[in-house]
């Protein structure tokens, strides 16, 4: 009887410990690389779409999408210096980048290294070679993990975009995907981490999720230039409506109101001269130079036109100064009759007294009162500067506000015999009143070397069919310009991707931009 009872005893404990310390669970089976590959892959490689969230300490919190064959979406949750929604899409056709922070979006043909964020292909991709090592296994949150390891010393990037020397995963065989992943330099530095808190896969992901709707008030990056947005301490009430930085609905005013603006060469003082063959360093008696102004009367009836010039802070800025008491600025005629359809040049000219100088980049402001057209928009503003012979005295005037521009969509995706529509902008600089002008010309897509040949340049092709509306226009200083490209395509066109190179040339600059991509599709 007392065996028995110790028998009973012993099996009653067994079955409690076994149950307390999970003894019950199955064990992580002793694979081989070969056998923890092959049941890895065949759950791997039924995955169609999936949906995740991680953590990189590169990205910070991210929620990641992806679906078969090569369609993504990354959105930043709490990336550092990175607005929160702020997100990078691309399907079959279109990629997006979105900066919710500054509510602008840019649309390209791809984003290249928007796929290096899919650790589950990279992971894929190690175990498919079968040139790693089991490490060990671990288990977290139910499930059994193996970990794999493999070693690219003495660096490489066949499976990162950057050079690593040996990349660890905690895999799941029976589900197909990686968790954990570190990747390593030289050294055993670690590079990057990444820890996954959800992966849910097959859900049936829709296709709207990779296509991008633009959020409300939103709008393309048309590829501003920095110094093209008001001052802080200006107010936006003192600023023609049609002058405002970033406006974007200002082109057709600036297109017929009555305007005028500064234009010639920089307006730097020299305070010498050369003299003789030895070009003998002589001051100057009277330093002064000048710059024009020039007023289009376009449509408006006839009327005074007068002018002002003032001293001002900054650019934008309307608020008069003092002017320095050792220079005068004058400007000739500051009055006189418009009558429709005329242009009237006025010389603006700056007097400086003899070895004196005034602070770097004075600016000058003017104001036009335009009799009978309350929509002139004549305010411009230009910087005066003095050389005096020192190094890089008046350089300034060269170095900034100049012209830019860019496309506000870098793809237009047209299917054959179809037609689209694409923005094009420039925002025109100091001293830039007068005529500019744009074209589009073929560019192959990928420049492998330069400079190129006439003959390697490829021709438009028969069947499509581009415009440039306005492709020549009188524009003026310290504006925004959004022209139309206007694309349609003959159904004989073959599909695929046609670049092209924006040239731009205004009165100081001249500018080429490459590449736009019209997207052909059937």
């Amino acid at each position: 009887m007392k065996n028995i009872l110790f028998v009973l005893t012993i099996a009653v404990l067994f079955v409690f410990f076994s149950s307390v310390s999970g003894c019950t669970d199955t064990p992580a089976e002793n694979l081989t690389a070969s056998e923890l590959g092959s049941r890895f892959l065949e759950k791997a490689d039924n995955i169609r779409d999936y949906t995740s969230e991680y953590y990189s300490d590169s990205d910070g919190q991210v929620i990641f999408d992806w679906k078969y064959p090569a369609e993504y979406r990354l959105e930043y949750v709490n990336k550092t210096n990175v607005a929160p929604g702020s997100l990078l899409c691309m399907n079959l056709t279109t990629a997006v980048s979105y900066d919710a922070g500054e509510n602008v979006y840019i649309v390209q043909p791809e984003i290249s290294d928007l796929p290096q964020n899919d650790y589950q292909a990279m992971v894929r991709e190690i175990v498919r070679d079968c040139d790693f090592s089991v490490t060990g296994t671990m288990k977290e949150d139910g499930r059994m993990l193996y970990g794999i390891e493999v070693i690219t010393e003495p660096w490489s990037d066949k499976y990162t975009t950057y050079k690593s020397s040996k990349i660890q995963a905690w895999i799941d065989p029976k589900s197909g995907l990686a968790w954990n992943i570190t990747t390593f330099s030289q050294l055993d530095t670690v590079i990057h981490t990444i820890r996954y808190e959800r992966i849910e896969t097959n859900t049936g992901i829709p296709e709207s999720r990779f296509s991008f709707d633009p959020p409300p008030g939103s709008n393309p990056h048309c590829g501003c230039a920095g110094w093209n947005a008001l001052p802080e301490g200006i107010d936006p009430e003192t600023i023609d409506p049609a002058l405002m930085p970033g406006c974007r609905n200002c082109t057709e005013a600036l297109m017929n109101s009555p305007v005028g603006g500064f234009n010639g060469r920089r307006f730097l003082v020299s305070t010498y001269s050369y003299e003789g063959a030895d070009y003998k360093f002589v001051p100057d008696p009277a330093p002064s130079a000048s710059v024009n102004y020039t007023f289009y009367s376009r449509n408006m009836s006839p009327g005074n036109v007068s002018y002002n010039i003032y001293h001002v802070a900054a650019l934008y800025d309307t608020k008069p100064l003092p002017m320095p008491e050792n220079l005068s600025v004058t400007i000739e005629p500051n009055e006189f009759k418009a009558e429709p359809g005329e242009e009237y040049t006025s010389v603006v000219t700056a007097r400086l007294l003899p070895e004196s100088r005034i602070p770097d980049n004075l600016w000058l402001y003017i104001h036009a009162d335009v009799e009978g057209a309350p929509d002139a928009i004549t305010d411009d503003w230009v910087r005066v500067a003095v050389d005096d012979g020192t190094p890089l005295s008046g350089a300034a005037l060269y170095r900034f506000y100049r012209s830019t521009g860019g496309y506000c969509e870098r793809l237009l995706v047209v299917p054959r015999g179809g037609s689209g529509h694409a923005q094009f902008y420039i925002g025109t600089g100091e001293l830039e009143t007068g005529i500019v002008t744009m074209n589009l010309t073929r560019m192959p897509c990928e420049m492998d070397h330069m400079p190129r040949g006439d003959d390697e340049w490829p021709s438009l092709p028969e069947g499509i069919h581009i415009s440039v509306n306005p492709d020549r226009f009188l524009a003026r200083s310290f504006a925004n310009y959004y022209l139309d490209m206007s694309f349609s395509v003959d159904p004989s066109v073959e599909p695929g991707d046609y670049c092209f190179s924006a040239q731009f040339r205004t009165p100081t600059s001249e500018i080429g931009l490459a590449p736009f991509t019209l997207r052909v599709t059937e």
